[in-house]
């Protein structure tokens, strides 16, 4: 919540902060009339007042602030220090008038804020409107306390949701947080507390995750302070030591605050710390139904991928004990309605859209284990793990001479599948762990031979290589610089294009739907794919888009039907509409066969590896299947 309440009254203050001074030079100084700084100094006066300490008036010198309170004074210097911001934009106006209901502390009264912003008493009553609906998806109410008066009422469980996606979202958190709160506390200082916290007892936890969770810490510490409490919560199916882990942490985060935390407040951290933490003890409790479910689920999952895609999926014991583990968190999260946002999600959609597609489908088949609906970032996660699990498929067993260490910042899964693509790239690295920037942050000295980094940290004794969360083909191809491992291309790529399936075409021969039609007949003509194989396209056309990044498509089928694998190309230098008003000049159809499952993937790795606008370009130009083959070898993975 300000405490000033308008921009002239905050630079009074700093003016005054730092020198005496008149009515006459104030009014000077601020362009307003001395009648107007007379009415400013009173409610400058009712905020120093509110600070413990006064504002005094001497003939000679003008007026100063006598400091009783410096704890008092520096919170008013600090929040005097910060950029104003004007709340009278739409946007700016609803996200203050949402923190002034989540704060409940006094009613929101219409007639005070239109003198306050100068903005009509309508345009809020629409404001209440909308934020009605806002508050509603959260079983939130805001009800009528008067004439244009109002109050948030609604569950305490419900309430914290609401604050956490209202932070979760924002550009600027601390601001936010304080303007929820009004408190001295730092999110940066609970963040920092948790981090050793959980290095001491060896809890792992992402630094994406970590943010999550210390929002969420955040808000119920808040909440305690102001002795709004959640009474009546229970965290059943528990590990004791994850109620253990939550009692410790309030301890450290209160520190200073004399109340005694009820259990209902502990099995809430403690859900919440289920939900983001990757380490899950074995042994600690009995199998029961959730571990059950969560078995199933995972079952479910690996046996679509297999059975749907005719492949014999390779996994071993780590790569099921870190799916399991991120199943356990998913469905505490999305049964508890913890939202989470997939930085990655995009790059993911780009990267792996086979992987994506199936993950969805897969998922979509899965929802009577969940009380709520499992998010796009929540599937985007779950794509990171079935393709690291795939790409180890087709990982060899070479000699290795360079050890590394990872860091990063995201889940396990998404660090995995970069690692594997580096060790596929560069067979002579051996990755010994990843970590977090938090652990690495408290390593002293790093005995490997390099540190490869997926965010920007400080070096120590190692030097640093540092590449995107998910890093483009020619990103990892500058490696090599410092390294001296070759990179041999895919010899069975060459195989999946050929010269009868490559066309070319002016942008008026075909529309979508006849190119389909032609490109299908003319694969079933060369005995590659059967009737089933054109409807099973137009199925797949019907459910989603398959544009690739808005930049080529690639029309395939519901599933590897093909009788032998062949990727058909039709370049359309003039462009062919693919969707209403998107123009692409590169069509890629896939007929891939079951017994290709594994070099489907490289072939998915050359489609992203072209993305690139000049790539696309060049490609696009290419008058015959020779230049073509020669131009796309540089891309085969």
């Amino acid at each position: 919540m300000r405490l000033f309440t308008n921009k002239r009254i905050r630079d009074i203050f700093n003016h005054i902060a730092q020198e005496s001074a008149t009515q006459t030079e104030l009014a000077k100084e601020m362009n307003v009339s001395t009648r107007t700084i007379r009415n400013d100094l009173k409610e400058l006066s009712d905020v120093i007042i509110g600070s413990g300490n006064s504002l005094i008036y001497d003939r000679k010198r003008g007026y100063s602030i006598k400091i009783d309170n410096p704890a008092g004074h520096r919170v008013l210097i600090e929040q005097s220090q910060r950029p104003w911001k004007e709340t009278r934009s739409t946007s700016e106006r609803r996200r203050a008038l949402l923190a002034a209901f989540m704060r409940q502390d006094v009613e929101i009264s219409l007639e005070e804020l239109e003198s306050l912003w100068f903005i009509s008493i309508y345009t809020l009553r629409n404001d209440i409107n909308l934020l009605k609906r806002h508050f509603a998806l959260y079983e939130l109410d805001i009800h009528a306390e008067g004439t244009d008066k109002y109050r948030l009422s609604g569950s305490e469980i419900a309430l914290r949701r609401c604050m956490y996606d209202h932070l979760l979202r924002s550009k600027e958190v601390e601001d936010d947080y304080y303007s929820l709160f009004s408190s001295d506390v730092h999110i940066s200082d609970i963040k920092k507390i948790l981090s050793q916290y959980l290095v001491q007892y060896g809890l792992v936890m992402s630094d994406v995750n970590m943010r999550f969770f210390t929002l969420m810490c955040a808000i119920t510490c808040e909440r305690i302070r102001g002795e709004c409490w959640l009474l009546e919560y229970e965290f059943t199916n528990a590990d004791p030591d994850i109620k253990a882990f939550a009692g410790e942490i309030f301890a450290r985060l209160l520190t200073g605050t004399a109340t005694n935390v009820p259990q209902s407040e502990i099995d809430y951290l403690a859900m919440n710390l289920a939900a983001f933490c990757s380490t899950q003890r074995e042994g600690a409790l009995p199998p029961g139904e959730a571990y059950i479910a969560e078995q199933a689920v995972m079952n479910h999952f690996l046996s679509y991928v297999s059975t749907s895609w005719f492949c014999d999926v390779n996994y071993d014991e780590l790569a099921r004990k870190n799916l399991l583990n991120h199943i356990k968190s998913m469905r505490i999260r999305v049964n508890n309605g913890i939202t989470i946002i997939n930085p990655l999600i995009e790059q993911i959609k780009r990267h792996y859209p086979l992987m994506y597609e199936m993950t969805l489908a897969a998922f979509s088949e899965l929802a009577h284990f969940f009380t709520g609906e499992i998010s796009d970032d929540e599937i985007g996660y779950l794509v990171m793990h079935i393709g690291a699990i795939l790409e180890e498929t087709h990982l060899k067993d070479e000699s290795k001479t360079v050890t590394a260490l990872v860091v990063s910042d995201q889940g396990s899964a998404s660090t995995r599948i970069v690692c594997q693509k580096i060790v596929r790239m560069y067979p002579n690295i051996s990755i010994t762990k990843c970590i977090s920037v938090e652990q690495y942050k408290m390593m002293a000295y790093v005995e490997e031979s390099l540190v490869i980094s997926l965010v920007e940290i400080e070096e120590k004794n190692r030097r640093v290589i540092n590449l995107p969360p998910l890093p483009e083909r020619w990103q990892l191809e500058n490696m090599k610089y410092f390294l001296s491992a070759d990179n041999a291309q895919p010899e069975a790529m060459v195989n999946y294009f050929s010269a009868e399936h490559f066309f070319v075409f002016d942008s008026q021969t075909h529309t979508k739907e006849s190119l389909i039609n032609f490109l299908s007949s003319q694969l079933q003509l060369q005995g590659r794919v059967d009737e089933k194989y054109y409807r099973s396209v137009l199925e797949r056309e019907g459910r989603a888009s398959t544009l690739l990044d808005d930049k080529i498509a690639i029309p395939h089928p519901l599933g590897l039907v093909a009788l032998s694998t062949m990727v058909t190309v039709a370049i359309f230098p003039e462009g062919i509409e693919w969707e209403p008003g998107k123009l692409i000049k590169l069509v890629f159809m896939l007929a891939i066969s079951e017994d290709a499952f594994i070099d489907s993937m490289l072939i998915y790795d050359y489609l992203t590896n072209i993305l690139d606008d000049d790539v696309i370009d060049s490609l696009s130009q290419c008058n015959n299947y020779a230049e073509f083959i020669s131009f796309s070898k540089n891309y085969f993975l």
